[in-house]
């Protein structure tokens, strides 16, 4: 009996080394894309600084409003 369990032992290592060396290494991970800084992002951030005052600023609205075209790409209708 003693046999039977030390066999059952070495074929669940030898399957776990098997699957360890199969598996193999992961794939390295890319570097992350940079991001371009554009000059309307330090208007964006001061009208995040303003809070719910932002709302009725008009500087605030024209910079939102340069983001949605450089998001969208176009005018939106």
């Amino acid at each position: 009996m003693r046999w039977a369990i030390a066999l059952s032992a070495g074929a669940w290592i030898l399957i776990g080394a098997v699957v360890v060396t199969l598996h193999g290494r992961p794939a390295p991970v890319a570097a992350p894309a940079a991001v371009e800084r554009v000059q309307g992002d330090a208007a964006l951030a001061r009208c995040r600084d303003l809070g719910e005052a932002a709302a009725g600023d008009p500087a605030c609205r024209a910079a939102w409003a340069d983001a949605r075209a450089r998001f969208f790409g176009e005018a939106r209708p």
